[in-house]
Formats: C-alpha cells, sequence, structure tokens
C-alpha cells in the first residue's frame, strides 16, 4: 500500500496526519486513540473499526488544499 501525506498538525514526529492511499480514492487518518467508553457506545463501532481523534483543523486543511 502506498502512501501520500496530504496534511499533518506538525512537521516533525508522529502527530494527527492525513495520507492518501495511491490509486485508490481512500485515505488513511492517523490520531489520538478513542478510549472514552461514553463516546465508543455511542458511536457502537464493529469489532473491524477503530476510531481516532483528530483535530477538525486538520479535515478543513485537506479540504481546503486537495478538494478544490
Amino acid at each position: 500500500m502506498k502512501l501520500n501525506q496530504l496534511a499533518s498538525e506538525c512537521d516533525e514526529g508522529p502527530c494527527p496526519t492525513v495520507w492518501a492511499v495511491e490509486g485508490t480514492g481512500n485515505v488513511l487518518v492517523q490520531g489520538f486513540t478513542v478510549d472514552d467508553e461514553e463516546a465508543l457506545a455511542t458511536m457502537r463501532l464493529p469489532d473491524n473499526e477503530t476510531a481516532v481523534r483528530i483535530p477538525l483543523s486538520l479535515l478543513l486543511r485537506v479540504a481546503r488544499e486537495h478538494l478544490a
């Protein structure tokens, strides 16, 4: 799987980042693990899914820079 970084919250080190999966039209989102039980219960995630927390500003940046 070839990834291209679309936008990140920092210049160095691991931090919330949005990656494009080359040739698929899909993205991967890197963020902070969600461990709040109430939030997870509300989301009702199936066993093969997970949730991560990222700043809204990161999604807005991706939209502005890559969907315009």
